[in-house]
């Protein structure tokens, strides 16, 4: 269930907070691929907010690839077909990649090797880059070592491709070393880190996409049975979260009190909540952080540590769609 809403008390600029939400509700799953969000005018009217607030997020998440506008029908979520940074159109792959052998295969006929022996050694090269394309591989980035460690191995178990996991501090070098080697089909994250990844990657040609990630049944059912009169605190990384995770939480798990939240870098506040609650709600980026902090007797729990299984899906056409030849 969206729910839209902005604080109007926040010192966060209002388009901001729309932006966060929209996007939070993306990375989640709650708003899907292709899903029509309400118009300038709708939203405006029920967050009480002028045109130009709701006009100016919808254009910045325009710009960052993850809404669409079609003239006459209204804004769409593009969330994963048009969510990575520049990557070569069909095009671009017919005018050079499929030109860049002509020059050497034309130099063989002139010194004189002959058209049969020229086929022989092409299908030999095709042969050795098809047993190449085995070792293709994607990275999966994240600031959580070890949710970047499972889920890197749900993907390559998935996919039948190389993962390498890769922290966000290092996601550059990295790339950068992939790419050049040619091997580097696309970097996938969590839809928590789309923008820090947009940001560092800016310039480079490659495709980046990512996961949906969500609240597992398990911890769905462990949750249920603690007692709801117990006090519940949320950690997370950016304040500019806390208005929508809290609403978001308060909603799932049917919880009439308040949620204390603070973000991990509030020290003194991290501390009293430990001290005070019963249960210790947390998003994945600081998920490890946290439970070396916590006391031994204190729930702790990971709000957002499912894999959705369409998202994966999604990602597999993406990824093995992208690496079908042209004349498939």
């Amino acid at each position: 269930m969206i729910k839209w809403f902005i604080n109007n008390e926040s010192p966060v600029p209002l388009y901001v907070q729309l932006k966060e939400l929209i996007r939070y509700y993306i990375s989640t799953g709650a708003i899907q691929s292709n899903q029509r969000l309400p118009t300038i005018k709708d939203l405006s009217r029920k967050l009480e907010v002028n045109f130009e607030t709701i006009r100016k997020a919808y254009k910045d998440l325009e710009q960052e690839g993850l809404l669409t506008t079609k003239r006459g029908s209204g804004t769409f979520a593009s969330n994963h077909a048009s969510s990575g940074a520049s990557t070569f159109t069909g095009t671009e792959i017919e005018s050079t990649t499929l030109s860049t052998p002509k020059a050497p295969l034309k130099r063989l006929l002139r010194e004189g090797v002959l058209i049969e022996e020229i086929k022989i050694m092409v299908a030999q090269a095709l042969s050795e880059v098809s047993a190449e394309a085995s070792e293709q591989s994607v990275i999966f980035t994240e600031c959580n070592v070890s949710q970047i460690l499972e889920i890197s191995s749900l993907l390559q178990n998935y996919l039948g491709l190389n993962v390498a996991p890769v922290l966000l501090g290092d996601l550059r070098k990295e790339t950068e070393r992939l790419a050049r080697s040619g091997s580097l089909l696309a970097v996938l994250t969590t839809g928590f880190h789309m923008n820090e990844v947009r940001k560092a990657l800016q310039g480079l040609a490659v495709k980046v996409d990512f996961l949906v990630t969500s609240m597992s049944p398990e911890t769905r059912r462990q949750l249920a049975s603690v007692d709801k009169t117990n006090r519940y605190g949320f950690i997370c990384r950016d304040v500019e979260s806390i208005p929508f995770y809290r609403e978001m939480l308060r909603e799932e798990l049917g919880l009439h009190s308040n949620i204390e939240c603070c973000i991990l870098d509030d020290e003194s506040r991290v501390k009293e909540l430990m001290e005070t609650v019963g249960v210790l709600l947390v998003s994945p980026p600081v998920y490890d952080d946290v439970k070396k902090l916590a006391p031994s007797n204190l729930l702790v729990f990971n709000v957002f540590n499912r894999v959705d299984p369409m998202s994966l899906m999604i990602i597999k056409e993406n990824i093995l769609g992208a690496t079908r030849p042209a004349w498939s």
